[in-house]
């Protein structure tokens, strides 16, 4: 069941980094937002990529670099809202921690 858990945890994490990734060279390209938010979601996204890398080679760091990764992403795109909407949009942001804390999860449990 464990090796479930970590293909899962290794797919989400790789798609949910490279969409983050993506959106942040958007972002760039875009030039809405400063500078150095951009590129931090698109630094945060490909740390979320290297763990599931790190997850699928069962190496124990990789929770560490996953939520460093994810906290990064939320704390970006807060400002990025803020930013662009001037204002805050609390469920995007509850989505976002709903998926954060799923890929979490699923990383623990299959590197269990």
């Amino acid at each position: 069941m464990n090796q479930i858990f970590l293909w899962i945890a290794v797919i989400l994490c790789a798609l949910y980094g490279a969409l983050t990734a993506f959106a942040g060279l958007g972002q760039v390209r875009a030039k809405k937002i400063q500078a150095w938010a951009a590129w931090g979601m698109v630094f945060c996204g490909l740390m979320v990529i290297t763990s599931a890398v790190l997850i699928l080679f069962n190496i124990d760091f990789a929770l560490w670099v996953l939520l460093i990764g994810l906290v990064g992403i939320h704390a970006i795109a807060i400002n990025n809202g803020y930013r662009m909407f001037g204002r805050i949009n609390p469920s995007h942001h509850l989505a976002r921690l709903v998926v954060s804390i799923i890929l979490l999860g699923l990383t623990y449990l299959g590197m269990k």
